[in-house]
């Protein structure tokens, strides 16, 4: 009941979660800003409310919420603060005291629902793995067989018609489309079975500048630049490069097919702390709000032919070497994905247990 009830709640237009606490701040400040005579008295009362609408917007918008919230509740407090107390009210530290007390329960709050939010969103990716695993192995046992037959006869045929024949431009969308089938396939695979890692150590930046060596032909039909910004020096780092040139692959080249002509795609590698931090930005037109929640979910795409899958394996991978894959959201312009990676490997482990194989 309350997972129905949390449904129907997301589905709820902004502007409605919104006007409750506009409602409340209105008029607790309103109250707050009464007559004087009567302020001193009212005073406490109206404080304690203010926490109210705080909380609310700590629930419905996490941490950037509560701290919105938290600054618009200290406005009322900003004239007794800079000009000095009214006669008989709170003096100066008792507010201060007060301000401080209203940011720091929106900070611990907020940051206690992000989290809440964060940890749902893991659940219902591991959810959705699970389910896909099954899904996949159905698909599987059911297309892979008539795939192969289709796409072995339809190649035979392209092979043998005459280069003017007539059939020949629609055997040719055959053999594409069995393709782009077999590729989804694939990923859906990928994405289903768990991962056994190959852990060696290897230095990223040669690895970052044999990945741009592999997408130049890409950004050059593109008309797209490739620019590398790599500290001076290798950084060893206890990886599978096989699956971490895959995520690097798949982020450079979305990063060339999201940019204009003569734009540039950057990457850039560097060391911090105790983890390596890759960095690929492009000058495209960046990921909108309402399609950051949903890019890592599988079968989630916006380009035309694509599979949803590259970004959610991606992550995948580097999950499972103990990292994190995300979309910086405070970049105003284009798309920015860090991928942060643990120098000594998942756990820091340095090898791969003998007998296992890769998946």
């Amino acid at each position: 009941m309350l997972q129905a009830l949390r449904r129907r709640w997301q589905v709820v237009p902004t502007w409605v979660k919104v006007v409750p606490i506009v409602v409340l701040l209105a008029g607790l400040s309103a109250w707050e800003q009464w007559d004087p005579a009567h302020r001193s008295l009212l005073a406490p009362a109206v404080h304690r409310l203010f926490f109210l609408p705080l909380f609310m917007a700590c629930l419905l918008f996490g941490l950037r919420g509560g701290l919105i919230c938290a600054g618009l509740i200290s406005l009322n407090f900003l004239p007794a603060l800079v000009g000095g107390p009214h006669p008989g009210g709170p003096g100066r530290l008792e507010l201060g005291i007060e301000v401080l007390l209203y940011f720091g329960t929106a900070a611990v709050t907020g940051m206690l629902v992000d989290r809440e939010r964060r940890e749902a969103r893991r659940l219902k990716e591991a959810e959705n793995l699970a389910l896909l695993g099954e899904t996949a192995a159905a698909v599987a046992h059911e297309l892979k067989n008539p795939l192969v037959a289709i796409g072995g006869f339809a190649q035979r045929l392209h092979r043998d018609l005459e280069p003017d024949h007539p059939h020949r431009p629609k055997l040719e969308i055959i053999v594409d489309q069995v393709a782009h089938m077999e590729q989804m396939l694939r990923e859906m695979l990928d994405y289903s079975r768990p991962l056994e890692l190959n852990l060696a150590p290897q230095a990223l930046d040669e690895l970052v500048e044999e990945v741009m060596g592999l997408c130049a032909l890409l950004a050059q039909e593109a008309e797209v630049a490739l620019v590398s910004r790599l500290e001076d020096g290798p950084t060893p780092t206890v990886m599978d490069s096989a699956r971490i040139k895959q995520v690097l692959l798949n982020l450079v080249q979305n990063a060339v097919q999201a940019s204009p002509r003569g734009g540039t795609v950057e990457v850039r590698a560097r060391r911090q702390g105790r983890q390596a931090v890759v960095e690929v930005s492009d000058q495209g037109p960046g990921v909108p709000p309402e399609h950051r929640a949903k890019l890592f979910s599988p079968f989630f795409t916006t380009k035309q032919g694509g599979t949803g899958l590259g970004l959610a394996i991606s992550r995948k991978i580097v999950v499972a070497h103990g990292g994190r894959l995300e979309l910086d959201e405070a970049r105003c312009q284009g798309s920015t994905f860090v991928m942060t990676l643990p120098l000594n490997g998942p756990d820091g482990a340095t090898a791969r247990p003998e007998g296992t194989a890769r998946g």
